[in-house]
C-alpha cells in the first residue's frame, strides 16, 4: 500500500514537471519565433528608464532626511513609521543598484513592441510625445484596461517628428499634454 502512494506521488510529480517543461518550451517558441510585431517600420533600442546620476550633495541629503523622518518616527512612539521609512529607503537603494536594461522599440503595421510587451493599436488609446531635450525625451501611449494605463517609452535619439508621423496614420494624438507635474518633480529630485 504505501509503495503504491510512492508510486502515484513520483507519477504526480513526473507529470507536473512535463507540464512545467512544456509550458517553458512553448513560452521560449512564441519568443523566439518573429511575430507581425517584429514586422517593424520604426526600430530603436532604449533604456526603460532614465537613470539620474546623483551627487555626494544628493546622497547627503537623502540620508539626513532619512535619519530625521525615522528619528521624528522613533521620538513620536510611530515606530512603524520609522521602520516604513527605513524600508522604502533601503528598497530604493537596492532597486537603484542596478542599471536599467536596453529594449528594443519597434512600431509596425499592428501595434508597438517594447521589448517583449505587445501593444495592439486597438489597444492603445492614444499618444503624445513630450521633447524637451536633453531632459526628457518620451513617446508615452495610453493603453486602455489594466492597472498600468499610460506607458513612458524613451526616444533615445529617435527622431521624434518620423515617430509622429507614423503614429498619426495609427492612432490618435493627444495634443497640448505636457510632462505630469509629478513627474517633473521626480527629474527634479532625480528619484
Amino acid at each position: 500500500m504505501l509503495h503504491r502512494i510512492k508510486h502515484k506521488i513520483k507519477e504526480h510529480r513526473a507529470k507536473r514537471a512535463l507540464k512545467k517543461a512544456q509550458k517553458m518550451e512553448a513560452k521560449q517558441r512564441a519568443f523566439a519565433d518573429p511575430s507581425a510585431f517584429d514586422h517593424s517600420v520604426l526600430s530603436w533600442t532604449a533604456p526603460e528608464y532614465i537613470k539620474h546620476e546623483k551627487g555626494l550633495f544628493w546622497k547627503v541629503c537623502a540620508v539626513a532626511f532619512i535619519a530625521i523622518m525615522a528619528a521624528f518616527g522613533f521620538m513620536q512612539d510611530a515606530w512603524t513609521f520609522s521602520m516604513a521609512i527605513i524600508a522604502f529607503a533601503v528598497t530604493y537603494f537596492l532597486v537603484h543598484l542596478e542599471h536599467p536594461r536596453k529594449v528594443e522599440v519597434k512600431l509596425s503595421h499592428i501595434g508597438i513592441k517594447v521589448g517583449n510587451r505587445m501593444y495592439g493599436y486597438g489597444k492603445i488609446k492614444a499618444f503624445w510625445i513630450i521633447y524637451q531635450p536633453p531632459q526628457v525625451k518620451t513617446l508615452n501611449i495610453r493603453v486602455s484596461g489594466g492597472v498600468l494605463t499610460d506607458i513612458d517609452i524613451q526616444l533615445d535619439g529617435q527622431n521624434p517628428a518620423v515617430v509622429r508621423e507614423f503614429l498619426l496614420s495609427k492612432i490618435p494624438e493627444m495634443e497640448g499634454k505636457t510632462e505630469s507635474f509629478s513627474d517633473a518633480i521626480l527629474r527634479l529630485l532625480k528619484i
